[in-house]
């Protein structure tokens, strides 16, 4: 816009620059174009479900150089950790044309590199998964379903993840193909634009997975339920549920551009976790419970979450999600806004569809407040750097000790708290003309409905200051300061002042009851309490209690027999209380000076002193789906 304006005649350097920038920009996609595509087919066989093991092979037609690279994924989209997938990778095969055995080596730890100098144009690799795990990121086969995510189970050819590829399923006899591929639960030969579609798309494959439909807006919804729970009712509560949020959503954001949309939800009582993944076209939810039942709830709060990431995430996204680099960890500063502004927006919209009430509302976001305000990492790390350092933490395995419970946030958390504030600020000073929705419309507008920047989709990503430009630009105010307090930094968030704009007030508050704080995340033992993370400056902290310590007794009452909370109950706060501690196999002494209980009990509430504009604030805020 810059150089437009300035309305000079001849190439000046500006103009020479912006020339260069604008072929640096479509270099990539005319390279894409211009570039020889192979011919690629795979295919899953599932046939013994008892080994757990996916058969895959790649066909590979048009090759022409000496040598093909076949790679694992160290990681997928949408889980920022390194899992190194190539690790269940098992009975890897390498043949030319006529079955021809071609030569190949393992160069690092997720590629194999296959000699096709005698292949005569024709490649095959094969090779076994083993996958025992129902996961957002991994992938299961058993003799009840084949769960498949792509990422843990395709390798892709090197340089070639444009292009095309066709895929062929040969399931057991009577199982059903659910996903987003196709809305026919019998075809088995699907096509993928590329192979970051191909992995963007999971799969449910099973004997006995019930669908049930719905349209909105010209376009096909399916709830796809794979449970254990043979009471019918719960998935159609879930499938109204499930509508009710779709018509919200798509109510706020563009049309999305898909004909068809597929949730695969997962009930399971005996997994030790839920999960959520978002896809293009499709998303899959694991829950710990059944659909008639405890878990009903939980679904539809991911699923309110999951969705919205139709549109950020999927396809508004920052600038380093997509095209991927599937080697290695690829860094963003706006997970803050990619998972937290979308768990924000899972709870308006809960809200907005009138699954859920105002209290409901409120209590949600209160229970986020209280989960920062417990968070002695709050003081050190930023929502940026949360979103930053997010490949160290989001469920990435640990093989060494971390001072994590001390020193990190989640960007969920904060992220969502950060567009409560803003979206009730940018109310406030446009006089309820303007909200978050019209940011999230903007970014949308600017980024994802712009001219392709590379073969992965339409449109190109955003970088954080275009965040922040965003804002400012829709709001007509500048929010610097905000970004610079509240997102790069770590001053305390300002919710009194925030939630006073819309006639509202905090409340933190102590149970009734409570013993007074030891200032110390604890878990019960045989022999008595270990210390898991000293909170700084607590009670714990001053009297130089330790993580790992052991509390045997306090003042010489067994903690064995006894919990903590009833052995301080007796306690005033300010009282020192003498501990017997072991540590590595030696017992001490150490008295604690106990802190007032901690506040637990948290809740937003209406005041009663609250003006007419504030009173405004409110009800649109409040009353959007009511």
């Amino acid at each position: 816009m810059g150089y437009q304006n300035q309305k000079r005649r001849g190439l000046t350097l500006a103009g020479l620059a912006f020339i260069l920038a604008i072929f640096a920009a479509v270099a990539p996609v005319q390279a894409v174009a211009s570039r020889a595509a192979l011919k690629l087919h795979y295919r899953l066989t599932l046939s013994r479900p008892i080994t757990h093991l996916v058969a895959v092979e790649i066909d590979t037609a048009n090759v022409t150089g000496p040598q093909l690279d076949f790679v694992m994924p160290a990681w997928s989209p949408g889980r920022y950790a390194i899992y190194d997938f190539a690790k269940n990778v098992q009975e890897f095969d390498a043949r030319g044309a006529q079955g021809r055995a071609l030569p190949w080596q393992k160069t690092d730890k997720q590629t194999w590199q296959v000699d096709t100098r005698e292949a005569g144009g024709e490649v095959r690799v094969s090779y076994k998964v083993f996958a025992n795990d129902l996961n957002g990121s991994f992938s299961q086969f058993d003799t009840s379903h084949a769960n498949l995510n792509g990422a843990s189970i395709y390798m892709y050819v090197a340089g070639h993840k444009p292009d095309p590829i066709a895929l062929t399923v040969d399931p057991p006899a009577n199982w059903k193909i659910i996903s987003g591929f196709s809305l026919s639960t019998d075809q088995k030969t699907l096509q993928a634009p590329n192979y970051d579609r191909l992995i963007d798309t999971p799969m449910e494959i099973s004997p006995s997975c019930s669908i049930l439909t719905f349209e909105n807006a010209g376009k096909e919804y399916r709830v796809a339920v794979h449970s254990y729970d043979s009471d019918a009712s719960g998935a159609e509560k879930l499938k109204e549920g499930v509508e009710k949020i779709v018509r919200a959503e798509t109510a706020m954001m563009p049309a999305p551009d898909y004909e068809d949309y597929t949730f695969i939800f997962h009930f399971d009582p005996e997994i030790e976790m839920g999960d959520g993944m978002e896809h293009l076209n499709s998303t899959q939810i694991i829950i710990r419970g059944d659909p008639s039942g405890s878990g009903l709830d939980e679904a539809l709060v991911d699923a309110a979450h999951e969705f919205f990431h139709v549109w950020n995430v999927k396809r508004l996204r920052p600038a380093a999600l997509g095209p991927f680099d599937y080697t290695r960890e690829n860094y963003t500063r706006s997970l803050w806004v990619a998972e937290g502004l979308t768990t924000y927006y899972s709870y308006v919209h809960l809200l907005r569809s009138g699954l859920w009430s105002r209290a409901t509302f409120l209590d949600h976001l209160a229970g986020e407040i209280r989960q920062l305000q417990d968070e002695p990492g709050r003081k050190l790390m930023s929502a940026e750097s949360s979103s930053f350092n997010a490949w160290f933490y989001d469920r990435a395995p640990q093989m060494q000790e971390t001072n994590f419970a001390s020193s990190t946030i989640s960007y969920y958390n904060k992220g969502a708290l950060l567009g409560m504030l803003l979206d009730l600020e940018m109310r406030s000073r446009t006089g309820g003309q303007k909200s978050l929705d019209d940011v999230m419309r903007y970014l949308y507008a600017k980024f994802y409905e712009a001219p392709a920047a590379s073969y992965y989709g339409p449109g190109r990503g955003y970088d954080e200051k275009d965040i922040l430009e965003a804002i400012n630009a829709v709001s007509g105010s500048d929010f610097g300061p905000f970004s610079e307090d509240y997102v790069r930094g770590t001053v305390p968030l300002p919710y009194d002042k925030t939630l006073a704009l819309a006639g509202l007030s905090l409340r933190a508050e102590a149970q009734q009851g409570a013993p007074p704080s030891l200032g110390a995340l604890i878990s019960t033992e045989d022999r008595g309490v270990r210390i898991l993370a000293v909170l700084p400056g607590g009670a714990a902290d001053r009297a130089g209690l330790s993580r790992d310590d052991l509390l045997i007794a306090v003042d010489d009452l067994s903690l064995a027999t006894a919990s903590l909370t009833d052995r301080l109950q007796i306690y005033p706060p300010g009282t020192s209380v003498p501990f017997t501690v072991e540590r590595h196999g030696i017992r001490e002494r150490i008295s604690v000076t106990l802190d007032p209980p901690r506040k637990e009990q948290y809740s937003i509430v209406e005041s009663p002193s609250a003006t007419p504009e504030q009173v405004k604030i409110r009800e649109g805020w409040l009353g959007q789906g009511n």
